[in-house]
């Protein structure tokens, strides 16, 4: 599918600025009544492969060819929305801890940035339980990060992490990531409640099912501040691919089939109500806006 000239001209913009910007500490906007603050966690930077690995690798260059963007590697964002109502902080997942990656783990500095104390953090939603958005959650001395918040994952999510045959469902390069999921939600099974898709988890913030990229993944829908937005965690993860073409399958995502039909529900719901997305690797920290595009979708990031 041809990008339009429009769409050539976000992507364009909206990279540029991740490129200026993977080094900034925060982004701020306000949605209702509520301050949402992106805290940087780092960034990631991935083979151009894995973008796309049920696509022809030639209908993906020339996709990213069409949008200005690198073929060769991608580079994501980490992106740790905060949302402030009050006195009231709520985090969605948690960062990567400084074991991860060496360009990762810098949510700690944001939040010191910022002025937000861990402490005073009330509630910790995850997504999924992957390594960018869940070790984080310990600290140096493998105690909870944010020592006095409930962390909030659904129970598909959890019962993946800890099937006995764990190990055996995952790629050899996968495996570190169920035994590092094991030892952090161990470590916070004492702050920790279990959900299901649909539940209102806490008032002003509902869980909206979009398995497949993990058998638990969720995207989060809040209205703490009256307006609504969602949480998108990796339901969407490129600020092309995941828009132009939301069948083709992330190379991470557990079940591509299920990842693709979440990904086009969650985008035709928020095209259609026109509700603004946080997504977790986005560019611009991850704050925008979702339209029709011809027979599929763009990102908009916010001004």
């Amino acid at each position: 599918m041809a990008l339009t000239r429009r769409d050539l001209a976000y992507a364009a913009a909206a990279w540029t600025m991740s490129l200026s910007n993977l080094r900034a500490q925060t982004a701020r906007s306000r949605i209702g009544q509520a301050e949402v603050l992106i805290l940087d966690d780092g960034t990631i930077t991935l083979p151009g492969s894995l973008l796309a690995r049920s696509a022809p690798r030639e209908e993906v260059s020339r996709l990213l060819a069409e949008a200005g963007l690198p073929l060769d590697q991608v580079t994501n964002s980490l992106n740790v929305p905060v949302v402030r109502v009050g006195d009231d902080l709520v985090m969605f997942d948690s960062g990567s801890g400084k074991n991860f990656m060496p360009t990762t783990g810098r949510l700690p500095d944001s939040m010191e940035k910022a002025a937000i104390d861990p402490a005073k953090v009330k509630h910790v939603f995850l997504t999924h339980a992957h390594p960018d958005h869940l070790w984080g959650a310990l600290d140096d001395f493998d105690t909870a990060a944010c020592p006095n918040a409930t962390y909030h994952i659904a129970q598909a999510e959890w019962d993946f992490w800890f099937r006995p045959d764990i190990f055996s469902q995952l790629p050899e390069d996968r495996q570190a990531f169920a035994a590092g999921a094991q030892r952090v939600l161990k470590a916070l099974e004492p702050q920790i409640k279990r959900f299901r898709p649909g539940d209102e988890v806490i008032p002003g913030v509902a869980a909206f099912d979009t398995t497949g990229h993990t058998p638990g993944h969720v995207a989060f829908e809040v209205r703490l501040g009256g307006s609504p937005f969602l949480v998108a965690g990796d339901a969407v993860t490129h600020p092309v691919v995941s828009f132009a073409r939301p069948d083709w399958a992330g190379g991470f995502d557990h079940d591509p089939e299920k990842a693709a039909v979440s990904r086009k529900r969650l985008l035709s719901r928020l095209a259609s109500e026109k509700i603004p997305l946080a997504a977790y690797h986005l560019p611009r920290g991850g704050l925008g806006h979702v339209e029709i595009s011809g027979a599929a979708y763009r990102f908009v990031p916010m001004a």
